[in-house]
């Protein structure tokens, strides 16, 4: 009988001691604690800055005064990363909603080398999220490729998990993404964040996310008017937009791409910023003054050549078509209508004979739930499609001289194919 109980015993400690050492095996960072339940959520990538060199983190937590943190490493060959391992102290603010009042914590991560892969995690110093990474862009971007939701505003936010997961998974190597506004119902209901957050995750942590305004950010659950807090709360972009404006209005550069966001949402701001669209004339034509890359893409919630019966937006389409005109942006891509369609190359509202003198308009679908039965083919189209099957999501790759866009629906169907070409001596 003691035999036995030696037996019995010596075998307890052999489990012990391998589930202890399975344990210390799966810690992502040598010296540091076992991660735990860090109470840590949403967290998102963004760039505030350059996305060669630096990577911005945000992420929420209950209630708190203590600034979060992120410990990162160079990903190596091996399972633990180096002692190496730097950590970069958050800013924290409190945000007070409808679900009851968070912390919101946001670090950017600067020194970065450029197209290098990084492991990251965030916490309190003593709990960690799970491991995450991400990858800089490289010094020189020959191409890349990134993706392009239309409104993902939904009742059940399931269709937009499904759409985002689907796109992500058939196009990995995408560098970023941008949802191009009503990524929520009601944007003063955080409830549909909530939603929204958790259908987004394992992407919005791994890839930007570089989002813009729509009408319905700016809607309280009693349907009144505010601005878009909980949108600039938690997606912490450039702060190079019009003052009153700032991350609801910004610009930024990846590779040979000038990308600007601008806000169309006149009518829901006017009586907190009443000039909106003359501060944004203003700022879009020193943006565009001062970008010297070979392509310029623009995004607007609402669109300026629109597929709905009747007109819309035409204040909308009298300030910035000018200024688009006069420096030539290549691509303007756009929401609100939930169809896919695009014009043709326009100046002016005419048609052009030639892509490269003109600007395409493309209406961006939609990656939620909510359709439209009265949407239609407009002259100004080329392709038409209302995408009330299933949801739909666009890739575009630049590669050198040709800008390749690509739309599917959200099985992987192709919808359309087209591109622009600029000869090495420059077409513009």
């Amino acid at each position: 009988m003691l035999q036995k109980k030696k037996i019995y015993q010596s075998l307890l400690l052999v489990c012990f001691v391998a589930v202890l050492l399975a344990g210390f095996s799966s810690v992502l960072f040598q010296n540091q604690p076992v991660a735990t339940a860090s109470g840590a959520d949403h967290i998102t990538l963004t760039w505030a800055g350059d996305p060669r060199t630096t990577q911005t983190i945000t992420w929420r937590t209950e209630v708190t005064t203590e600034a979060g943190q992120v410990q990162y490493a160079e990903v190596t060959d091996s399972k633990l990363l180096p002692n190496a391992t730097k950590i970069a102290i958050a800013e924290v603010e409190q945000l007070s909603t409808n679900m009851g009042s968070m912390s919101i914590h946001s670090a950017t991560l600067t020194g970065l080398k450029s197209n290098t892969r990084y492991k990251y995690q965030v916490g309190d110093g003593s709990s960690w999220s799970e491991p995450r990474t991400f990858l800089t862009a490289p010094s020189k971007v020959s191409g890349f490729k990134f993706l392009v939701f239309g409104d993902s505003q939904s009742i059940n936010y399931n269709t937009w998990r499904a759409t985002v997961q689907q796109a992500y998974q058939a196009n990995q190597d995408a560098a970023f993404f941008t949802n191009v506004g009503d990524l929520v119902d009601v944007g003063q209901d955080y409830a549909q964040w909530n939603a929204w957050f958790d259908g987004s995750k394992g992407v919005i942590d791994t890839i930007s996310a570089m989002p813009l305004t729509g009408n319905h950010e700016n809607y309280t659950p009693e349907r009144k008017f505010s601005m878009p807090i909980f949108f600039t709360a938690q997606f912490k972009v450039p702060m190079n937009g019009p003052e009153n404006l700032k991350r609801q209005v910004y610009s930024f550069d990846y590779g040979d791409v000038h990308f600007i966001m601008l806000d169309s949402q006149a009518g829901e701001e006017a009586s907190f910023v009443p000039s909106m669209l003359d501060m944004q004339k203003t700022w879009l034509e020193k943006d565009l003054q001062n970008t010297t890359k070979k392509w310029k893409v623009v995004f607007s919630h609402r669109p300026l050549y629109n597929n709905k019966p009747g007109e819309e937006g035409e204040n909308v389409r009298r300030a910035f078509v000018p200024i688009l005109d006069k420096y030539q942006v290549d691509v303007v891509f756009t929401g609100h209508d939930h169809v896919y369609a695009r014009t043709y190359p326009l100046k002016n509202g005419d048609l052009v004979d030639k892509i490269t003198k003109g600007t395409v308009y493309v209406a961006t679908g939609r990656s939620g739930s909510k359709t439209y039965n009265d949407t239609i083919h407009k002259e100004w189209n080329e392709f038409f499609y209302n995408p009330v099957d299933e949801p739909n999501y666009i890739t575009v790759e630049v590669q050198g001289d040709v800008l390749g866009v690509k739309a599917y629906k959200q099985s992987g169907v192709q919808i359309d194919a087209w591109t622009i070409e600029k000869k090495a001596t420059g077409s513009k």
